[in-house]
């Protein structure tokens, strides 16, 4: 108790955080090796950062913190993560708060009767299950305008990769090579600490690793040379053999896009709504990472193509609500050629067509969706399908 990093750690918890002491001091009480030490000394700092106002730097430090914690196993990681998501909720950064929030939640049920805390275990527990619970403030519609001005660089991801500096974009003639336009793009998407060996094999997963290696590390210091042209501040971090964007100096698209439409999809429809999903969903100007060809990118591009497709036909639904047909129309033929084989979409269209009084439109359109599933699928729609025609017909 009278280890001399321990008290001075104690003073720095109980001015700091009444919201960590308990954790920090159990946890002492408990772990006496240099590695537990040493991590929490970096909790500590970052606390001290955010305090501060210095949020960036706090965000690099926890971040660090928790991968050594993670590194060495036990109770501390998931408190660690526990730190970040408060500061990143500090930062304005809610969404990505929740992301860390839920991961500290999965790795504490995991190890919470491995490694019991006494009264801390209980106090993480209980702060934990009251933000899962939704007592922690957290306000998802809060896209805060600050992060967004505050960074250095903007990425778009949907569609071509094209990379801003304070809104002017980077001509292409400056990228030393298209890996490197990659590499930006792919530490971006990953928006945590990735290892080395995991970079190679997603971005060169053909070659064996003593060439990937070597062309890493060249893409590296291409960009890490593009970027120092206009900032002092070193962009891509290194900590325990992990890289990593340096938090809040860039921000992507797909940050925005998912920001508010996760947002507008948990709200009733309404027509201010209505005008927010109509400039959200022009966010999406393609497919996402279509530059890169990878295995990995193909889950993550039809994720967010149907996220697309779900804010378009929310807008399609209300505009058919609202007898504003023609609207509905065109974000639901806009749907039909992401999805040409859905019956849904087919139906919701024909009821618009009706609705217009449009008859010639609805048999246009129905025999085209047939003829389309039975020549490139070899299937007959489907009984409903077929009862609501006829019904629709009949108008």
């Amino acid at each position: 108790m009278g280890h001399p990093v321990y008290m001075r750690n104690k003073q720095r918890a109980l001015v700091l955080s009444d919201h960590y002491l308990p954790c920090g001091i159990e946890l002492l009480q408990h772990v006496g090796n240099d590695q537990f030490l040493q991590i929490l000394n970096r909790s500590f700092l970052a606390l001290i950062c955010l305090k501060l106002g210095r949020r960036s730097e706090a965000l690099t430090i926890a971040e660090e913190a928790f991968q050594d914690a993670l590194a060495q196993g036990g109770v501390l990681a998931p408190i660690c993560e526990l730190l970040l998501s408060s500061i990143l909720m500090e930062t304005g950064d809610q969404l990505k708060a929740k992301e860390r929030l839920e991961e500290s939640v999965a790795l504490l049920g995991k190890l919470a009767f491995e490694a019991p805390l006494k009264k801390s275990n209980v106090s993480v527990l209980g702060t934990i299950a009251s933000i899962k619970h939704g007592d922690f403030g957290l306000k998802p519609e809060a896209v805060h305008r600050e992060r967004i001005d505050q960074c250095l660089f903007r990425i778009r991801m949907f569609g071509p990769i094209r990379v801003f500096h304070q809104d002017e974009e980077i001509d292409a003639a400056c990228w030393r090579t298209v890996k490197s336009r990659h590499l930006l793009a792919y530490l971006a998407h990953r928006d945590q600490p990735v290892s080395t060996d995991q970079i190679m094999e997603d971005l060169w997963p053909d070659l064996d690793p003593q060439r990937a290696s070597a062309l890493f590390h060249t893409t590296l210091y291409y960009l890490r040379r593009l970027l120092q042209q206009f900032s002092d501040e070193e962009l891509i971090i290194r900590g325990s053999k992990r890289y990593q964007l340096r938090p809040g100096m860039i921000l992507s698209d797909r940050f925005e896009f998912k920001a508010k439409a996760t947002f507008a999809l948990g709200k009733p429809m309404t027509k201010a709504l209505a005008e927010e999903l109509e400039a959200t969903i022009q966010l999406y100007t393609g497919d996402y990472l279509l530059d890169l060809d990878y295995q990995w990118v193909i889950p993550v591009q039809e994720e967010l193509k149907n996220l697309y497709i779900e804010l378009k036909q929310k807008l399609a639904i209300y505009y058919l609500q609202n007898e504003m047909y023609t609207r509905s129309v065109l974000h639901l033929k806009q749907i039909m050629d992401l999805k040409p084989y859905s019956e849904e979409i087919l139906q919701l269209l024909l009821t618009n067509y009706a609705a217009m009084g449009d008859q010639l439109a609805v048999k246009k359109q129905y025999t085209a969706f047939t003829a389309t599933i039975a020549e490139e699928l070899g299937l007959q729609p489907s009984f409903d399908l077929v009862r609501f025609y006829k019904e629709i017909s009949m108008v």
